[in-house]
């Protein structure tokens, strides 16, 4: 970029032993540094104005195409992907998942919601001590994905599976799993053709059934359909299971927020919002291509840059936020930018929202004060979407 930029070396051991502190200390030179991949924007007004670039488009297969995959399963699906898609198409397919995806639909969803997480919740807190990734955040994340979309509770341990090697189709690492993610992919289409033809002969109250009916004429095809439920698969349920992941380490490491949202539920909202805020699960956020020379803050993107706007270091910009490294549930905050911004804003981000609003006070209520019970094991941060694969607690539950 220029002499004024400093290095972020994103494999290096700053950033993967404490990416924070890492993007810290790049964003106090500058709100833009060089990486191995491209530029990476830092700071919050900058990241809010890429996203809604238009001329900055997602990378989709061009970023599989970096790590030297250029063909087979993994491009086809990537290609097809709602995130990947602009111009008329993305309107026209954005306008046709969103009369199905709703809010209402969302709002419905809560009774359901709160059964699975209380159902959870009585069987770890009798136990007094339990791993919340795996023990909770994990069955609590599949079971609603499943709920919700519509996908049969026998196919839950494929749908584990196939989740968690989606996820790292977005991530640095992808070359190295290419044969583990081609693998669960071929049978995850091969599993939702089957879903498909079963609801259009069976139609039930299921967002599968909802995408293959359409409205007015006009419904998705069989490939749009294929790649908007896997995409729903991916994001619906490790994303989820990830951003619960990094808010039980929050409340681990700060028992007074953790105190404070048992005693008053009211705060679950804003406690959702400081999670996501302070310590995202999507810490690296959604790259982008320039499809034209592309001006951001005081700099022009040549075409076919390659750009990281890292969300997760623009939501602890201290131009925007008072006190951005503290973890606070009851502060009010700016709006952060972790579902992305622009054409792109996360489809999911209501149930996402609601998961985290329901699953948190009750849990506060329940458990009492978490301590650690053990060491806990990362996902390192360069994944697309990282989380905790191990958090041991012990409390003494509530009454």
């Amino acid at each position: 970029m220029s002499d004024a930029s400093p290095f972020l070396d994103l494999h290096g051991p700053e950033f993967l032993n404490d990416p924070h502190a890492a993007l810290r200390a790049a964003r106090e030179q500058s709100w833009c540094a060089d990486t191995a991949l491209g530029p990476a924007i830092l700071r919050y007004h900058e990241v809010q104005a890429a996203l809604a670039q238009r001329a900055l488009r997602t990378p989709g297969p061009d970023f599989l195409a970096m790590h030297g995959i250029v063909d087979g399963p993994l491009v086809e699906v990537m290609g097809g992907f709602l995130l990947n898609i602009d111009g008329p198409a993305h309107e026209r397919l954005r306008r046709l998942v969103s009369r199905s995806f709703t809010v209402r639909r969302v709002e419905a969803a809560r009774p359901t919601i709160v059964a699975i997480a209380e159902e959870l919740a009585a069987d770890v807190a009798a136990r007094g001590r339990c791993d919340l990734v795996t023990e909770f955040a994990d069955p609590f994340a599949r079971r609603v994905l499943c709920a919700f979309v519509g996908i049969p509770e026998n196919a839950d341990a494929r749908v584990r599976r196939w989740t968690a090697d989606l996820g790292r189709m977005f991530g640095l690492s992808v070359a190295s799993h290419r044969a583990q993610i081609e693998a669960s992919m071929i049978e995850l289409r091969a599993f939702i053709d089957e879903l498909i033809a079963a609801r259009r002969r069976d139609p039930v109250d299921d967002l599968v059934s909802a995408l293959v009916a359409g409205a007015n004429g006009d419904a998705l095809t069989d490939d749009e359909l294929r790649a908007m439920i896997i995409t729903f698969m991916s994001a619906g349920s490790d994303t989820v299971l990830n951003q619960l992941g990094h808010a039980f380490a929050l409340f681990v490491a700060h028992p007074a927020q953790w105190r404070l949202l048992a005693d008053d539920p009211a705060l679950a909202p804003a406690a959702a919002e400081e999670v996501v805020r302070f310590s995202p699960a999507t810490l690296l956020g959604v790259p982008r291509i320039a499809t034209a020379d592309v001006m951001v803050g005081d700099r022009v993107f040549p075409r076919g840059s390659f750009i990281l706007p890292i969300t997760g270091a623009a939501n602890r910009d201290p131009q925007v936020f008072v006190e951005p490294d503290r973890f606070d549930i009851a502060r009010k905050r700016d709006a952060h930018l972790t579902f992305g911004g622009g054409i792109h804003h996360c489809l999911g981000a209501a149930l996402a929202r609601a998961q985290l609003q329901i699953t948190l006070p009750l849990l506060a209520r329940r458990l009492g004060e978490l301590q650690p019970d053990g060491p806990a094991s990362w996902l390192p941060p360069t994944e697309a979407v990282y989380g905790p694969l191990s958090l041991p607690v012990a409390y003494r539950a509530r009454t």
